[in-house]
């Protein structure tokens, strides 16, 4: 978890402007105070202490699929947002302090653990749909006016050079399906030529193979991670 808030941060700070950072996740931007990271700590140790409990009562505990502590999930830290957080709070009453009811079985878990997967699948679905149909929309720093800016600024760059040299630029990955940030642009890009998946918050060397500054179009291959 700490690694994925890691990354998170590096790439709000190349797409948000310094000036235009916030610390509540407005229009893309993220940033953690001291506060954050006091309340993060807290969660954890929270959702360790349960996890540790239950186990030692040997009772089953409900998970959602990919939300292990070998992922660094949290256990019943959101109650009020995750449907799957009230359910193990509902089972840490009844196993911990005998209120509310018998236990669940492992198979009502496992029931639990289903309905909770599938919901984020459909989320996950849903988010990555809703994301396609807004690219190169006007939504924060990352709009088409500020990309043909951005773009511009790299073709008088590249233009300033001999144009048999390659174009090659630092970016950074955002985890997310070779998807990359361009450095110091904070332009958000997929990354061809990949054999795999890039890792998150790898730090790796692009080359420009397509650039049209006026139709906002820009394609990148990978140079050199």
């Amino acid at each position: 978890r700490e690694s994925r808030m890691r990354v998170k941060e590096l790439v709000a700070k190349e797409i948000i402007d310094a000036g235009n950072m916030r610390d509540d996740g407005a229009n893309g931007s993220f940033v953690r105070t001291r506060g954050h990271m006091i309340v993060d700590t807290s969660l954890d140790i929270h959702g360790s202490a349960l996890s540790f409990l239950l186990s030692r009562a040997k009772a089953p505990i409900p998970r959602a699929s990919g939300s292990g502590r070998d992922r660094g999930g949290r256990l019943g830290t959101a109650p009020l947002r995750r449907y799957i957080d009230g359910i193990i709070q509902r089972q840490a009453l009844s196993v911990l302090c005998k209120y509310g009811g018998a236990p669940m079985t492992r198979k009502e878990c496992s029931d639990a653990n289903k309905i909770a997967t599938d919901a984020i699948n459909k989320i996950t679905n849903l988010r990555s749909s809703k994301k396609a149909s807004e690219d190169f929309s006007n939504k924060g720093n990352n709009n088409i006016t500020k990309r043909k800016k951005a773009l511009r600024s790299l073709e008088s760059h590249f233009a300033s050079f001999d144009r048999e040299k390659r174009r090659i630029v630092s970016a950074l990955s955002t985890g997310v399906k070779n998807q990359v940030v361009i450095s110091g642009l904070g332009i958000l890009v997929q990354c061809k030529g990949v054999k795999g998946t890039l890792k998150s918050g790898d730090r790796i060397l692009v080359m420009v193979t397509k650039l049209n500054a006026e139709k906002g179009l820009i394609e990148v291959e990978l140079a050199q991670r």
